[in-house]
C-alpha cells in the first residue's frame, strides 16, 4: 500500500472520530498518567498522526500539544508494521539524532510505543512513553502493559465515534419526528373544516324527519353521527400534541388554586349519577405557559375521571410540593388501575390498554402530558394498583 493511501486512510480514521484539536479529557489523561507511572518513564503520550502533524490527546510530562510530522517519531512507529516500537537511544539512531526534540529541549532520549490501530487494521496513532536525558529500558512486562493501556485508548476513541453516530441519529429523528407533527398539525387542521361541514349537514338531516325513520335507517345514522364524533375528538387530540414549541411560548402567572377546579368542572359530565369529587391541597400561583398547563392538567384529570370502576364515586385527588427547585403534583385517581406492565406503553401516542367499546379515547392523552412535560424539562412517572387506582407524579422546574 502507497503511503499516500496509508496517509488518505489514516486521515478519514482520525476524521470519523472528530478527535483532533479538542480539548483535553480527564480518561485519556489518566491513561497517560497511568503509562507513566508502569512504565517508570517521566513522559507519555497519546500520539494521533495525520498527514501533516502529530496532535497529542494527552501530553504526561511534557507542555507540548503537537509537532510538524517531520519531528514524529510516532510516525515512524505506525509506518513500521510493528506491534511495538522501541528505540532505545534517539540520539544515536540516524533516523532520529537530528531530530530538534532530540536536541534541543525537551532532549528526548528513549522511546517506546504501541501503535494504535482500528478493526481494519489502519494504523492512526500511538500510546508512547519517552524519557529524556538518560536512556531508559523496559521490561516485558512493561510492554505488554503498554499494549493492554492502547487498546484502552482505541476503545475510548471507537466508543467517542459511536457516541458522534448517535448524536447525528438523534438530531435526523428530532429532525423528521418535527416534520411528522408539522404535517399531522397541518393535515389535523384541514381535516376540521370538512369535517365541521360533514357534521352540520347530520345535524340538519337529523332536525328533519327522524320520526319517519326505520330502526335500521337510526341505527346508520347514529353509527355516523357516533364516528364522525371520534374523528373530531381525535383530530383535537392531534392538534393539540402537534402543538409546536411556539405556541407554548407566552408565560403568565397562573393561579392554579382557581385554575384546576376550572377544568375539573369543564370535564365532569352532568349527567353522571355519582358527581366526581375534586379534592387538593393548597395550590401554588406559578409562572408557565397556560396552554401547557391547560393540556396537562386536562388530560390527566380527564384520565382519572374516564378510567373508573362502576358505582363507585369518581374521586381526584391533585396534592401539590415542592422542592428546592421543582414543582411536584401528584394526581390520583380510584380507578380501575394500571398493571406495572403498560406504565411506559400508555405514555407513547396512540397505546391504548383498552377498546372503544369499554372506554372511548384516542391514545394521545397521556402522550401529550408527556410531551409537554418534557418541553417543561420535567419529569412523569406511575404508580398503580390493580382495582385500587392510580398516581401520576408530575414535576417541572420553577
Amino acid at each position: 500500500m502507497s503511503i499516500a493511501t496509508q496517509e488518505a486512510l489514516r486521515s478519514r480514521v482520525l476524521d470519523a472520530y472528530q478527535i483532533l484539536d479538542t480539548l483535553p479529557e480527564a480518561m485519556y489523561d489518566d491513561i497517560t498518567a497511568i503509562a507513566s507511572a508502569i512504565c517508570n518513564m517521566p513522559i507519555s503520550l497519546i500520539s494521533l498522526v495525520d498527514d501533516k502533524r502529530q496532535f497529542f490527546k494527552s501530553h504526561h510530562g511534557i507542555d507540548l500539544t503537537g509537532t510538524p510530522i517531520e519531528y514524529s517519531v510516532c510516525y515512524h512507529a505506525i509506518m513500521s508494521d510493528a506491534d511495538f516500537f522501541a528505540v532505545n537511544d534517539l540520539r544515536i539512531d540516524e533516523r532520529f539524532r537530528n531530530n530538534p526534540l532530540v536536541t534541543q529541549a525537551p532532549n528526548l532520549v528513549s522511546y517506546y510505543g504501541v501503535p494504535l490501530s482500528n478493526d481494519q487494521g489502519i494504523s492512526f496513532g500511538t500510546l508512547c512513553v519517552l524519557s529524556n536525558n538518560e536512556v531508559l529500558l523496559l521490561g516485558e512486562e512493561q510492554k505488554e502493559a503498554l499494549k493492554k493501556l492502547s487498546r484502552q485508548v482505541v476503545y475510548l476513541l471507537e466508543l467517542r465515534k459511536k457516541n458522534l453516530l448517535l448524536e447525528s441519529y438523534q438530531q435526523l429523528v428530532d429532525t423528521y419526528a418535527a416534520d411528522i407533527e408539522d404535517f399531522a398539525y397541518t393535515a389535523a387542521h384541514d381535516l376540521r373544516s370538512p369535517l365541521r361541514s360533514i357534521t352540520s349537514f347530520l345535524k340538519l338531516i337529523e332536525s328533519g324527519r327522524p320520526e319517519e325513520w326505520s330502526e335500521k335507517e337510526m341505527k346508520y345514522f347514529k353509527f355516523v353521527f357516533d364516528n364522525v364524533g371520534r374523528m373530531d375528538a381525535l383530530i383535537v387530540a392531534l392538534l393539540n400534541f402537534a402543538k409546536s414549541d411556539k405556541d407554548l411560548e407566552d408565560v403568565e402567572s397562573i393561579n392554579l388554586e382557581d385554575f384546576v377546579p376550572e377544568i375539573f368542572n369543564s370535564l365532569c359530565k352532568e349527567e353522571l349519577v355519582n358527581a366526581p369529587k375534586l379534592i387538593h391541597n393548597t395550590l401554588p400561583t406559578i409562572e408557565k405557559s397556560k396552554l401547557a398547563l391547560t393540556l396537562i392538567f386536562s388530560n390527566l384529570i380527564e384520565n382519572a375521571l374516564k378510567y373508573q370502576k362502576p358505582n363507585v364515586v369518581p374521586e381526584v385527588s391533585i396534592q401539590y410540593s415542592q422542592t428546592l427547585d421543582q414543582h411536584v403534583f401528584d394526581v390520583s385517581d380510584n380507578g380501575i388501575g394500571i398493571e406495572e406492565s403498560h406504565f411506559e406503553t400508555i405514555l407513547k401516542p396512540f397505546r391504548r390498554l383498552h377498546a372503544q367499546s369499554e372506554f372511548a379515547g384516542t391514545g394521545l392523552g397521556l402522550a401529550t402530558v408527556k410531551k409537554h412535560i418534557d418541553r417543561l424539562k420535567g419529569t412523569i412517572t406511575v404508580r398503580s394498583q390493580k382495582d385500587i387506582g392510580t398516581t401520576f407524579t408530575i414535576a417541572f422546574p420553577k
